[in-house]
């Protein structure tokens, strides 16, 4: 359910970005990923590797963008596009096997990421992470990260430095890191909004009605919604902080 209400009301892709008064949602998430393209520096006939938390929006945009071959580890079929059931964190693939590897909010694989990354090639990303305005002993800050942990079901989300330190852990060279700037609209402004898909108000109005067990659902993506706004506007959360890393 969480994966209908997520389609619902955010499309294909389940991702945040940087936006214009001049573009849509769904307008600025695929300017998001088309930069990760661009900073890949594709060429027709790579082989890339997609390590996203969707399903399958990111991959069918930058295949078609770019040309290349992108497996992805999910379960779904699409023209220049591979998907194989798997784990994230064992990777079902033999060493050197991908020109470039992209993740989007995965970032606990970077170890797996590197053996099957060739030698030379790029790993480029975005994660969620906590700004170096984050404060352990504030109690506002720790609950914060509760919220949006327990809502999002994360693992222990790190901060920007801990994550290029876990990069470099593994043999990564960093190219790039940074948080992303913020647009013209602050980024957690669809949470915020009347026509929210965290509600049920339009589920309520349809034919069928909400699903068996809509509401615990929403009660924990409201959970996660509140978190997730509480980091954004005391700005000790990011949910784009961008890396490019690279395989010697």
């Amino acid at each position: 359910l969480v994966t209908d209400f997520y389609e619902y009301g955010w499309g294909q892709s389940f991702h945040f970005a940087n936006r214009f008064h001049d573009e849509t949602l769904a307008e600025s998430i695929q300017r998001h990923e088309s930069y990760l393209a661009l900073k890949m520096n594709l060429k027709a006939g790579d082989k890339v590797l997609d390590l996203d938390c969707d399903v399958g929006g990111s991959l069918r945009r930058i295949a078609h963008l770019t040309g290349t071959h992108v497996t992805d580890i999910t379960i779904s079929v699409s023209a220049n596009c591979q998907f194989i059931q798997g784990d994230f964190m064992k990777l079902p693939f033999e060493d050197n096997s991908f020109d470039h590897v992209y993740t989007i909010e995965a970032a606990k694989c970077f170890a797996e990421v590197i053996h099957v990354l060739k030698p030379g090639g790029s790993l480029v990303g975005y994660d969620w992470c906590f700004t170096d305005k984050y404060d352990s002993q504030n109690c506002d800050h720790v609950e914060t990260k509760r919220l949006i942990e327990e809502g999002d079901a994360l693992p222990d989300l790190k901060s920007t430095y801990q994550l290029v330190a876990d990069l470099k852990s593994v043999g990564f060279t960093i190219a790039e890191s940074r948080i992303i700037p913020e647009g013209d609209i602050s980024w957690y402004q669809p949470l915020k909004d009347g026509d929210s898909f965290f509600t049920l108000n339009n589920f309520r109005t349809s034919f069928l009605g909400p699903a068996q067990g809509s509401l615990a659902t929403l009660n924990i993506l409201e959970t996660a919604r509140d978190g997730i706004i509480r980091g954004g506007e005391s700005v000790i959360f990011t949910r784009y902080f961008f890396f490019l890393a690279r395989k010697s």
